[in-house]
């Protein structure tokens, strides 16, 4: 082993160590072949006990292989013949390969991994394709039972659904409807699902919220708006506010404004 392997390769007392299973001078106590090997790998030992990976250890009651790639020991063949047996074997990886190995092997799962899970069992391609252009889906929130007497729309688009009918003969897709602009038939579920176990999809359109709008001037000079406005459920509460503050001189009401509210 060189002068690095005489000067590890023995005690304090001068005795070399040996390999537990195939003697070879060792630099450490109950070494095996297999361990010095990697050893002298590692540390790049300029004169090598073996030049292949050595044989493992037999279990006990079997039979002593001779060790790969190290200096064999003359044994009795069956004949009486002293032979010496060589078995040719790959080469192991050496121990920094190993460690890069099972590094990477760990890292693999350490990296993010995407799954696209269904969310709603099965989804036909009406709900993926729709879901896809709007991302937003329905809330899980249990949502009010459907009025077909009233308007209907897509709550994900908000797009106005024309109902053809709500009494289908198919046992699940009753309801059929036009979606938009669509020339083609989009079924529904009596709760408005595109799917059996799906989300719902449609919605009443909610009522038109109507607010009328007093607008003054600004006589604040502080504030950097230049108008104020307040908001009454009604005309007549927009109109009795505005003459009363007229009365309290705090200024004429410029315009009353009346929006609907699409909420």
């Amino acid at each position: 082993m060189g002068i690095l392997g005489s000067i590890l390769g023995k005690r304090d007392n001068g005795m070399p160590y040996r390999t537990v299973d195939g003697g070879h001078p060792a630099p450490y106590p109950d070494m095996t072949d297999e361990q010095l090997y990697n050893y002298e790998m590692a540390f790049n030992v300029p004169r090598r006990t073996f030049d292949r990976p050595p044989t493992p250890a037999p279990a006990p009651g079997q039979a002593q292989p001779a060790a790969r790639g190290g200096r064999q020991e003359p044994s009795l063949a069956t004949d009486g013949m002293a032979t010496e047996q060589a078995v040719e074997a790959p080469p192991a990886a050496a121990p920094r390969q190993m460690e890069d190995e099972q590094e990477s092997e760990e890292r693999r799962f350490d990296a993010p991994r995407y799954t696209a899970r269904a969310q709603t069992g099965a989804a036909d391609a009406s709900t993926l394709a729709r879901t896809m252009v709007n991302p937003a889906l329905p809330s899980r929130t249990p949502a009010p039972p459907l009025d077909f007497s009233r308007p209907v729309r897509m709550i994900t688009t908000r797009q106005p659904v024309e109902i053809i009918t709500t009494r289908a003969r198919h046992p699940v897709y009753k309801v059929h409807g036009y979606i938009g602009d669509d020339d083609v038939v989009t079924v529904f579920t009596s709760d408005g699902r595109l799917s059996e176990n799906g989300l719902p999809y449609l919605e009443n359109v909610p009522e038109m919220e109507r607010l009328y709008l007093n607008i003054y001037l600004n006589r604040d000079g502080i504030s950097t708006d230049r108008f104020v406005v307040t908001q009454h459920p009604t005309r007549e509460a927009a109109d009795a506010e505005a003459e009363a503050n007229a009365q309290k001189g705090k200024g004429d009401r410029i315009k009353c404004v009346d929006v609907e509210l699409d909420l």
